[in-house]
């Protein structure tokens, strides 16, 4: 009987402190890049342009559940943080649709110098949703 009892007492214990599930993830449905070869020097220069369309998403079945508080698209050169191209924070969305045109020869160059053959540029899409799940998506563009 005293086993019985336990094992009750156990159960019950489980099952009033529950197991959360986990946050419903974001959905990164769409994120491409388009490579416009500006100067028509058939090789990627600092002249040229990408074009970023970004789609993202909340999962979770009550859209006031979940939803996306912020996000940012930024980049960095050599690996030395350059600057954030756009983003937005304190917002309350279930979807998110990013369209943005880059110049390369517009971005701040993080440092002295300017853009040179060889030169890595990391582009890095970043959301979080109000359960504090994340996504990232990274792209790396190289100066030829």
């Amino acid at each position: 009987m005293k086993q019985s009892i336990f094992f009750l007492f156990a159960a019950g214990l489980l099952l009033a402190t529950g197991c959360q599930r986990d946050p419903y993830p974001l959905e990164l449905e769409r994120f491409d890049v388009y490579w416009t070869d500006v100067d028509q020097s058939g090789t990627r220069t600092p002249n040229d342009e990408l074009e970023f369309v970004v789609r993202a998403n909340s999962t979770d079945p009550d859209p006031d559940q979940q939803f996306i508080t912020e996000w940012e698209l930024s980049y960095e050169v050599n690996g030395n943080f350059g600057g954030i191209i756009q983003g937005d924070q304190g917002i309350s969305s279930n979807s998110l649709n990013v369209d943005a045109i880059v110049g390369i020869a517009f971005l701040n160059f993080p440092g002295p110098g300017s853009f040179l053959p060889g030169d890595r540029l990391r582009f890095t899409f970043w959301a979080i949703d109000n359960h504090g799940t994340s996504l990232q998506r990274d792209y790396t563009f190289v100066l030829e």
